[in-house]
């Protein structure tokens, strides 16, 4: 049996124009860009035959995947363990606020040399969102859907795909990631 996995980041919202930190605490809609960011993703989903997606209870990604939805002329769901992560006391704030205030956590969030037990203060780990996400996947093996659109939020996407061999790195909105499963064998593409 093989599953494929398009995973996708929401589109923008004014945080994200900002460069403000989000996390689950925060839930925010997409922007007139980030609407519009969505109606490309769903063209560039066409040729996949997607047949249902999940998404973050989250509005910005809960937008985007109604968008893909509707123009790829599939169901939706929501799960909400595909959230973003909690960031606890950084949510809110400007990265470069972040990057001055919580400087040794800050640069170790997108370290290639990668510590999963690192947090901000009150907000979830690496690990913890790796391991939420993943069990999300796990779960979906089980639906009648051999081809799933995912969508989700940055940090939760990025440590999911590390789990893969994706060394964690920064991501436009609306990026998108292929996962394959077959023969009991995950695949980034």
């Amino acid at each position: 049996m093989r599953k494929d996995f398009y995973i996708f980041r929401h589109g923008e919202t004014d945080y994200n124009k900002e460069r403000r930190w989000q996390g689950c605490g925060i839930d925010a809609p997409l922007n007139t860009n980030g609407i519009k960011q969505a109606r490309e993703l769903a063209e560039k989903l066409i040729p996949f035959k997607i047949e249902h997606i999940y998404s973050s209870n989250l509005k910005r990604a809960r937008q985007t995947a109604e968008i893909c939805a509707e123009k790829l002329n599939v169901g939706m769901e929501v799960i909400p363990n595909l959230r973003e992560g909690c960031f606890g006391e950084v949510e809110g704030m400007l990265k470069s606020e972040i990057a001055l205030r919580y400087a040794d956590i800050f640069k170790e969030w997108y370290s290639p040399v990668d510590d999963m037990t690192i947090r901000f203060p009150g907000g979830e780990s690496k690990q913890e969102m790796q391991q939420r996400m993943f069990s999300v996947l796990e779960g979906l093996l089980k639906v009648p859907y051999q081809r799933i659109g995912i969508a989700s939020h940055g940090s939760s996407i990025r440590y999911l795909l590390y789990k893969f061999g994706l060394p964690p790195h920064q991501m436009p909105n609306t990026a998108l990631f292929h996962l394959i499963y077959e023969n009991e064998e995950w695949t980034l593409e």
